[in-house]
């Protein structure tokens, strides 16, 4: 009997410490301390599987369980570092909503092998100890009695008292059991209940809890079909709409009204885009829009394509993955754009060379968004190849887009509103690391030297034939004539990244695959612009461009901005470009850079000299991705409730503050990843923890402001979850407005 119950405790005991190894691991990994805040709650469900494993009848069951368990916690281990590290997220099961998405982009790059390699050591060392030990400490098959059964049960109801009890105490003793008031509207920062039970901020969720206190109510949250939202019913989002201004009194008398209504819009959201890869040099098309034009020199994004994207249809992005517009198919969005822009008869067009499935923009972009047409990779049959993609990362050129589909890109009976998902300058940036650095005889890894002879034509065709990316090749060489072009605009990057004279590192590798991507789109842009210049549409038309997030691959958007990858608070991480040009009022002159099929560009206004879009305009206000579908609005002449939206018009006096769906909540000089708030003073950042300071009293009232604003976003997002959840439009008359006002009118 003894020896049943000595050899059944080592099993338990074993996979106890080896699951607070793993979780210490995991923490020191991540950054975030030793163990989480309340380990209790972890404690406890550790405490109720190692009894599991307790009573388990045979070695091999005892066993399987323990590895089940463990290596579930190491695949969360590696997941929630590389999220972490990569975007302030950790892992949700909601996630598995994407799992085609995610998988598609999935990189090595990403992983922490000094993480996986000692989890697996540990790991295995362990596995391998009680395999050893099962073997030759050996129990008699005929050793279980009613007796022993009896004290195995007992043991285990005893135990698992003790966990309940590690349970309750830990709950209770949540720091806003006691200290909460009513009143505070703070209080979702740093009620632990409401942290613990809605799991709002995921991050700081986990880092409180741990990952199995925190991974056992994400399961009960994402397959339960109840949330706070349904507390919300369509008498309250009435009353919500009730209360909302209408833009144009909350703006005043602005001059920017009206000011594109009835022209043509081209929106071009740029994938991955930086302003350093919008140069003179390379880009001609865009630098000259970009300053001829009107650019937003502080605009902000830090979210997934999708969620970006959708931002600039939908004015917000729900809260709850359950509530996700790709999990509503079907439901009523009169307030999207193109919805709105189609009922005062413009034509709706969106493409995007990806497939239609990924993300389910077939049934968003293409259904319950409100676009008339919708080009997809399986849509765009004139594309070269389009017939042998076999992956993600086997995609087309932009600038075929803009080729081949001319007519269907400005196409449609009145004005347009044409929208553009491009991909061609989506990460991993290896090419060139893989396979060299074209034209030149280069080996990989960034090795070789400039001076090196050319490639072959037969290497030059083995080249293009292994690339992800086909076509860049004329790109590559322009880019090889300016190679300082990389060092000398770049912050901190001629001793960091160019390891001696004449001898290019990793980065500048994937800079310079980065680049060729947006010198792609560049061309793309250039032909449109010659097409609407013949037709005689270009002095009606409206570019505006906008990033959906920076490039976070291998974190180029730290190198090539002079940032140390731990700084992830510094919001000069996040700006994008952001910037519109209008044919009406604003010069453009790019010269031809020697690209085939580029055209130098030199157009002169002729129209609407009157308009208040002058070029070479520079907004400096903090604006973000709430923002565009506000200021594409207010340009167009439209007055909107304020609380149909969560972002402001750029072009009003209003700000508003950034609330990213992966991690962070920003604006200039604030960045709160919700467990500390970090302060930006004369170039320098200050941590402050939240719950230390604020129950000091230690925040100022400037740092308050933003905190409620935040708030002020989470409660209007709560009624805006609501619109979809009842699907609120669908019984309601969106241009006749509700019985206490209005819903959306047409001003200018």
């Amino acid at each position: 009997m003894k020896r049943l119950l000595l050899k059944k405790t080592v099993f338990a005991v074993s996979f106890i410490i080896l699951a607070i190894l793993m979780e210490v691991i995991t923490f020191l990994s991540m950054g975030l301390g030793v163990l989480p805040q309340y380990f209790g709650l972890d404690m406890a469900v550790i405490l109720i599987i190692a009894f599991i494993i307790f009573v388990l009848p045979h070695s091999a069951a005892q066993i399987a369980v323990l590895s089940l368990v463990v290596v579930f916690q190491i695949l969360l281990s590696i997941a929630n570092e590389a999220l972490y590290s990569m975007s302030g997220m950790v892992f949700s099961f909601s996630m598995l909503n994407l799992i085609n998405e995610v998988t598609g982009v999935a990189d090595a790059s990403f992983l922490n092998w000094w993480l996986i390699a000692g989890c697996a050591a540990l790991f295995g060392a362990s596995l391998a100890g009680l395999i050893v030990f099962s073997r030759r400490y050996t129990v008699p098959k005929g050793l279980y009695t009613r007796n022993s059964v009896i004290i195995l049960l007992v043991a285990f109801i005893v135990a698992e008292c003790c966990a309940g009890v590690l349970y309750a105490c830990t709950v209770n003793s949540f720091s806003a059991a006691a200290d909460l008031q009513e009143e505070d509207r703070l209080s979702i920062f740093y009620d632990e209940s409401e942290l613990y039970n809605e799991q709002k901020f995921t991050a700081k969720s986990f880092s409180e809890f741990g990952t199995f206190g925190y991974i056992v109510v994400n399961v009960g949250n994402t397959f339960s079909s109840e949330t706070y939202v349904d507390e919300i019913t369509e008498e309250d989002i009435d009353g919500y709409f009730s209360e909302g201004r209408m833009s144009q009194s909350v703006y005043g008398d602005n001059i920017y009204t009206g000011a594109i209504d009835g022209k043509n819009i081209v929106l071009i959201v740029i994938e991955s885009g930086e302003w350093y890869v919008i140069n003179e040099e390379y880009t001609p098309t865009l630098y000259a829009m970009a300053e001829g034009g009107i650019a937003m020199t502080d605009f902000h994004a830090r979210d997934k394509t999708n969620c970006s994207e959708a931002l600039s249809v939908m004015g917000s992005y729900p809260s709850l993955t359950s509530l996700e517009p790709s999990n509503v198919i079907g439901n009523t969005m009169p307030y999207t754009l193109p919805n709105i822009l189609s009922h005062d008869g413009y034509t709706a067009n969106y493409f995007h060379i990806n497939t239609g499935d990924y993300y389910k923009r077939n049934e968003t972009f293409g259904g319950m968004y409100g676009f008339d047409h919708t080009y997809f990779l399986e849509d765009l049959d004139k594309l070269p190849g389009y017939d042998d993609k076999e992956g993600f990362y086997d995609f087309d050129k932009d600038s075929d887009v803009f080729r081949y589909y001319m007519d269907e890109f400005t196409g449609g009976d009145g004005p347009f509103f044409t929208q553009m998902m491009t991909l061609i300058s989506h990460g991993t940036y290896d090419d060139l690391l893989d396979y060299g650095n074209y034209p030149y005889k280069d080996t990989p890894q960034g090795t070789g030297d400039v001076s090196s002879e050319y490639m072959t034509e037969e290497e030059k065709e083995e080249f293009s034939e292994k690339c992800q990316v086909q076509g860049l090749e004329e790109y590559y060489e322009l880019i090889d004539s300016f190679p300082q072009t990389f060092v000398s605009g770049t912050p901190g990057i001629d001793e960091e990244y160019l390891e001696e004279e004449g001898v290019y590192s990793e980065m500048f590798l994937r800079y310079k695959r980065y680049q060729a991507g947006i010198m792609d789109l560049d061309l793309g842009v250039n032909l449109l612009v010659q097409e609407l210049e013949s037709t005689g549409e270009l002095d009606d038309t409206v570019f505006v461009f906008y990033a959906d997030h920076s490039a976070y691959y291998d974190q180029m958007n730290f190198a090539m901005k002079g940032i140390d990858a731990s700084e992830f608070y510094n919001t000069n991480v996040y700006a994008v470009p952001c910037f519109l040009w209008y044919g009406g009022s604003m010069d453009l002159k790019a010269e031809s850079n020697g690209i085939a099929g580029y055209s130098s560009l030199n157009f002169t206004a002729v129209k609407d000299t009157g308009s208040p879009l002058k070029g070479g305009t520079k907004f400096t206000k903090f604006c973000n991705t709430y923002d565009i579908l506000p200021t594409i609005l207010h340009l167009c002449g439209y007055s909107f409730n304020t609380n149909l939206y969560q972002g402001v018009s750029m072009f009003s006096k209003l700000e508003s503050i950034f609330i990213s769906h992966e991690s962070g909540i920003f604006q200039d000089d604030i960045y709160f990843s919700t467990i500390d708030v970090y302060v930006e003073s004369g170039g320098a950042w200050e941590c402050y923890p939240f719950d230390e300071t604020y129950s000091s009293g230690g925040f100022g009232d400037y740092v308050l402001d933003f905190l409620y604003r935040a708030v002020d976003y989470y409660d209007r997002q709560a009624y805006l979850d609501a619109v979809i959840k009842t699907d609120y439009f669908a019984s309601r008359d969106f241009y006749g407005g509700h019985g206490a006002g209005k819903y959306l009118e047409k001003t200018a």
